[in-house]
């Protein structure tokens, strides 16, 4: 059974062919040089054969409803009756748009060790069935999965807690009112206004990030550092709202730039304070998805079961 993926982001698209559990030919666009989700179809078929596919499923950064999809920072829509139309000979197989966090809910239960940078190992024995994957790219988004359930959200959307709020008032004083909502601050674009706010310049989230990574760059770092202490009380937020002794599981390239540098130290630092109900906060595993393809695994892995 080849079924055919793409995750699609504000940023880039990821367009692959999936059979039995594994990713072949798979393709990334920068979104800005298409028009549509169409316009990288027809890029991704030209020059191509495709095979007989038994289906077709898209995950996109957005709310998903009625068979309908919209991207949240960019001005793509989505219609899974349309999905197979640009794909030459495939009209007619089934097609399915779901959210992109939803995907890596689905990946999750089969990502290998490889696929996993552990930041910190939490209790041995789980004492619950539930696991949290937030991912941090162009937005922000978590899902939460209970036993073999997974259970989407747009938490993106939430007003910012009031406890990282006020360590942000703290750094910045009253420009803590630009970030209202958790996306505003923990995403590619709440990195680049952050550093606007913190240095006057205005940097792409990636570019800062990568600025951070080679050193040098005392602006880059004052930048990622504060958001990776911000992240970790975030992240405290989480454990008492979702209680996942499974794990907390980070992705998206926002999330590899803080977490996968030296910056987790101070994610860590502010994740592990002192507090009420520590003990819970000490139970929690807390890992990075290295793999930027793990959602077309779980769309594909969706679409098998679902078969």
């Amino acid at each position: 059974m080849t079924v055919l993926v793409a995750d699609v982001g504000g940023t880039n698209t990821r367009v692959a062919l999936a059979s039995a559990g594994q990713l072949v030919h798979l393709t990334r666009f920068a979104n800005d040089a298409y028009g549509s989700f169409a316009e990288v179809l027809d890029a991704y078929a030209l020059g191509r054969t495709l095979p007989g596919l038994r289906g077709v499923c898209v995950a996109v950064a957005g709310p998903v409803a009625g068979g309908r999809a919209e991207l949240t920072n960019r001005n793509w829509h989505f219609d899974a009756a349309e999905l197979a139309a640009p794909l030459p000979g495939q009209g007619g197989i089934p097609a399915r748009l779901i959210n992109d966090l939803v995907a890596l809910g689905h990946a999750l239960p089969g990502l290998t060790a490889a696929q996993l940078d552990v930041i910190r190992a939490g209790a041995a024995q789980p004492s619950n069935d539930q696991a949290l994957v937030a991912g941090l790219g162009t937005g922000f988004n978590t899902c939460l999965l209970k036993g073999g359930a997974v259970v989407e959200a747009e938490l993106g959307h939430a007003s910012l807690p009031l406890a990282i709020a006020e360590e942000l008032r703290a750094q910045i004083g009253d420009a803590v009112g630009g970030f209202r909502t958790n996306e505003c601050l923990f995403s590619g674009r709440g990195l680049s206004r952050l550093h606007q706010i913190l240095s006057g310049q205005e940097r792409r989230g990636q570019d800062i990030l990568a600025d951070y990574a080679t050193g040098g760059d005392p602006q880059a770092a004052a930048t990622v550092t504060l958001t990776a202490r911000l992240l970790g009380l975030f992240a405290r937020e989480l454990v008492f709202q979702y209680l996942p002794f499974r794990g907390i599981h980070f992705a998206g390239g926002a999330a590899r730039g803080i977490l996968g540098s030296a910056a987790r130290t101070e994610f860590l630092s502010a994740f592990e304070a002192d507090g009420r109900f520590a003990d819970h906060l000490d139970r929690v595993p807390v890992r990075l998805i290295a793999d930027d393809a793990a959602a077309l695994s779980g769309a594909a892995r969706l679409m098998e079961e679902s078969a």
